[in-house]
């Protein structure tokens, strides 16, 4: 961020022609960037994808051999339907137990123990529902899907390899949105103040002027800016299409007025 301000501080030259007083040599970054992972241990099924291809939103990318996952699903399942058979016989006890301790052919203590019962068999019917729906949520944490458009960067593992996340998550392939990216330079306290996010900017990059909008305007100062201090000024735009742009690549900003 030293740089960046330098340079602005220059006013260096991007385009042809000298800069405008408020156009702002600024850097690209991603708008969007994730490193993705899963909560699940598992063996790798299968990777969809490669470095630096595209991918749609909902794209699956990469997914755990799904084999174990089906087999305890099934399981899962069958426990459900025995607990709730278990609890259907619990409650049609209760019932006939209430029924005959109305007619004073119960006694309080065998009323009780049927109650306990109804409660236990209810206890276990929930235990099961629980299970098969973490289970269920283990089978979709064990895919990996593209959370908005945009590409791969990495990825970091291969069909076969384990994934082990005892400790820690394991990034197994990393995206950004490079279609859109934010254009990041900095300004004084004077101009920050009269910028507010929303308000309308052009980002200049590899020789066109693209419409652009404030996202954020820092309200602590960078680190190092010196006197008079700068502030972190972002500007969000879309990628023009068929056009890739790259993280750390020059641009310009242009506040009008």
């Amino acid at each position: 961020m030293k740089r960046m301000i330098r340079v602005v501080v220059c006013c260096g030259m991007l385009f042809c022609g000298t800069l405008q007083a408020q156009d702002l040599e600024a850097q690209l970054e991603w708008q969007q960037r994730v490193e993705l992972g899963t909560v699940v241990n598992g063996v790798v099924g299968r990777v969809n994808v490669t470095a630096g291809e595209p991918v749609t939103r909902g794209a699956l990318l990469v997914e755990l051999d799904q084999r174990p996952l089906q087999a305890r699903l099934v399981k899962a399942v069958a426990q459900k339907e025995a607990a709730k058979q278990q609890m259907d016989e619990a409650k049609r006890e209760l019932d006939r137990s209430l029924e005959l301790y109305d007619r004073t052919l119960l006694s309080d203590h065998e009323r009780q123990l049927a109650e306990i019962d109804a409660a236990k068999a209810d206890a276990y019917l929930r235990e099961a529902e629980a299970e098969l729906t973490l289970i269920k949520l283990a089978r979709e944490y064990s895919r990996i899907k593209a959370p908005f458009n945009g590409r791969v960067l990495v990825v970091n593992v291969q069909q076969g390899q384990a994934v082990v996340n005892h400790l820690q998550i394991m990034p197994l392939v990393v995206m950004v949105n490079d279609r859109q990216m934010k254009a990041v330079t900095a300004v004084d306290s004077e101009m920050a103040a009269r910028l507010q996010p929303g308000q309308v900017a052009k980002v200049g990059v590899h020789g066109e002027w693209l419409p652009g909008v404030i996202q954020f305007v820092g309200l602590e100062p960078l680190d190092g800016s010196g006197t008079p201090r700068h502030y972190r000024l972002v500007v969000g735009f879309k990628t023009p299409k068929g056009q890739q742009l790259r993280l750390g690549e020059r641009a310009v900003v242009r506040i009008d007025g």
